[in-house]
């Protein structure tokens, strides 16, 4: 028993919590909170905050080595008699073959790979969020006109439940509205909960604990925009990611190949002896290097070599498919645009709905004729939403090809 009132007080937190709001978001207009995606989303901060850890990683390629320090002493005896001997020594450390420009070369390499990589999850980041925005737009929509249809027919079913005998017909209608009202009671709560996760994401998205108003969300997809295939698109943010690979690449086999040559340590030193009583002082030069002898960095070298020709490919098979990705979203875009634009609008499907509603109120149309109406009129509800969501997708995927997804409005 304690169970069960468990159970039930937890679904009415539940219930509770979920019916619950919070303040409405305050944003006047559909761009202003496509701005305020671009600035306060927690992703986009996380990642432009990155950049600045990128843009250290030249700074500490730049890093020369420390001098050496060397002494050693010694004490002993010989012929001449008691012998002290005192060496001091400070070595440099000069890296031949040019390892420190390598080195730095490399790092800016990485640092605008990085900075690249930072562009297009970006550019994803405020894609998703602007379908999001869309999305629940049309839940919004869609929750009344499920609710009015569940209205109906659970309506007309409360008066077929209390006649007392039913023609066969009849009993037929009334189970095909009982799984009719049922099913659209489950399709609501789906929405309802598809609503909630959509509301929740966005408002973290603009960095606050707010409810999306129904006119800040966009609500027509551009269609008057004009694109023409081109073969190069040098700006989009994936082929950058790669160009900067490749180039990382280069200079990674550079840094390998100046690792050929060993580091000279150099400097001076200087010898103090004492032998019976008597000091005598040398002062010379220190130097040491490693022999490239048993090793020249050729696995090293030839490893980088093949992480060239493995980037150098896949940035011609990203520039090829950026391409025929673009050619693919136009096509997206004009053919769900033209259909878009010859089906019914909205204010034409409410107009419909209306005339719909009408005639059932005075009872002039079946049970069976009202059940498909609004079947046929949610489902055209729901296409013309994919077809929606399909060209906006493409849109905005044709916006980051050409890289001006963050100078676009909706």
């Amino acid at each position: 028993m304690n169970k069960i009132k468990l159970y039930i007080i937890s679904l009415i937190a539940s219930s509770v919590f979920t019916e619950s709001s919070f303040a409405s978001c305050d944003f006047k207009s559909p761009n202003e909170l496509l701005e305020s995606f671009k600035t306060s989303h927690p992703q986009v901060v996380e990642n432009n905050s990155s950049i600045n850890v990128s843009e250290k990683w030249v700074e500490v390629a730049k890093q020369r080595p420390n001098p050496e320090f060397q002494a050693q002493g010694m004490k002993g005896e010989e012929i001449d008699g008691d012998v002290d001997r005192i060496s001091l020594s400070i070595m440099h450390t000069i890296e031949l073959g040019g390892k420190r420009a390598s080195r730095i070369d490399f790092a800016d390499s990485k640092r605008k790979q990085f900075k690249a990589s930072v562009q297009d999850s970006n550019e994803d980041i405020l894609i998703d969020a602007i379908l999001k925005a869309y999305r629940l737009r049309q839940v919004n929509e869609l929750i009344p006109i499920y609710e009015e249809a569940y209205g109906a027919f659970n309506k007309i079913l409360k008066v077929k439940l209390r006649r007392k005998s039913l023609s066969p017909e009849e009993q037929v209608e009334k189970e095909t509205l009982v799984l009719a009202t049922n099913d659209y009671r489950l399709k609501v709560s789906k929405l309802k909960s598809e609503k909630i996760n959509l509301s929740r994401h966005l408002s973290f998205f603009v960095g606050e604990d707010c409810d999306l108003k129904q006119e800040t969300l966009p609500r027509d997809v551009n269609l008057t925009r004009k694109f023409v295939l081109k073969k190069e698109t040098p700006s989009y943010s994936k082929l950058q990611v790669a160009m900067n690979n490749l180039e990382s690449a280069k200079m990674k086999l550079e840094l390998e190949r100046s690792n050929t040559y060993p580091d000279l340590k150099i400097g001076p030193a200087i010898e103090t002896e004492n032998i019976n009583g008597k000091s005598y002082q040398s002062i010379g030069l220190s130097l040491s290097m490693d022999l490239p002898i048993l090793s020249t960095n050729s696995g090293a070298k030839s490893q980088a070599l093949e992480q060239v020709n493995t980037a150098r490919v896949k940035f011609k098979n990203i520039k090829r498919e950026a391409s025929l990705d673009l050619e693919a979203w136009i096509e997206k875009y004009n053919a769900l645009g033209s259909s878009l634009k010859t089906i019914e609008t909205r204010e034409d499907l409410e107009r419909k709905h209306l005339k719909i509603e009408k005639l059932f109120k005075r009872g002039v149309i079946s049970t069976a004729m009202i059940i498909e109406s609004h079947r046929q009129l949610i489902e055209f509800a729901n296409t013309r939403n994919e077809f929606e969501l399909g060209a906006a997708e493409a849109l905005w995927n044709i916006y980051k090809i050409n890289g001006t997804v963050f100078s676009e409005k909706l």
